[in-house]
């Protein structure tokens, strides 16, 4: 019976160092993928309107569009229906959450908002950013904006739809990706902040039809994907009548 229990926890654990090989192979794998070539994307739109400013990763700050008015922030500009509105984005390629708010924050109130979203999350599903410490740091880029302004939290996109993630990262991915979101909605009720759910609404396009939603790179959204984003941001948008100018 012992020698049984005994081959069993072997058996066991031998599967978990197997699985735990294989896992790091592949984030090592997707981190050296293909890379998009470097766009200078001039988002930032100077105007009289309502100041919009986005916060965040590489998907706030257009990697993967093929145009600036293709990128994220500029399509849900320009559909806001908001005459003149000026945008600002501050957004790194490559960002976690600490780095927006070690780095994007400072630049904010110079910035005078009117409105300011933030897109966050992904980086730190990828790099393991542990879910206490992701939450805690979140909920102190939002209170450290300029008091009244209302903020806008994007959720973390499903990072299980990922093609350059091969099984079974991908599936790890999609779950980690779900638990940061979960936290998202969190910061959001803490600090009154207004969540926009991302992963619900188009992961299954995305999922469905990679090669229409996804850019060379197969990590990165296309054109195509962030105006699935763009709709699910503005319905958020509309239904709490933001900006509100």
């Amino acid at each position: 019976m012992k020698s049984w229990i005994g081959r069993g926890v072997l058996g066991a654990a031998g599967l978990l160092v197997a699985g735990a090989i294989v896992l790091a192979v592949e984030i090592q794998l997707a981190r050296s993928g293909g890379r998009l070539p470097h766009l200078e994307l001039a988002l930032d739109h100077p105007g009289a309107g309502p100041r919009v400013v986005w916060l965040g990763d590489s998907t706030a700050a257009g990697v993967g569009a093929s145009t600036a008015s293709a990128a994220l922030p500029s399509q849900v500009a320009d559909g806001l229906g908001v005459r003149d509105a000026s945008l600002a984005v501050l957004a790194v390629s490559g960002s976690r959450v600490a780095d927006v708010l070690a780095e994007q924050v400072p630049l904010v109130a110079g910035a005078r908002p009117d409105l300011v979203l933030i897109s966050v999350g992904a980086n730190d599903t990828v790099h393991l950013t542990g879910r206490g410490a992701f939450r805690h740091t979140y909920e102190r880029v939002v209170r450290a904006l300029p008091a009244g302004v209302p903020v806008v939290l994007l959720g973390v996109p499903d990072m299980g739809a990922v093609p350059r993630f091969a099984q079974p990262l991908r599936a790890v991915a999609g779950w980690r990706g779900r638990n940061l979101d979960t936290e998202v909605r969190r910061v959001a009720a803490a600090t009154g902040a207004v969540y926009a759910d991302i992963a619900g609404p188009t992961g299954p396009s995305f999922r469905h039809d990679p090669g229409r939603y996804f850019a060379a790179d197969d990590f990165h959204p296309r054109d195509a994907g962030y105006a699935l984003w763009a709709d699910a941001v503005l319905r958020v948008l509309r239904r709490e009548g933001l900006p509100r100018h």
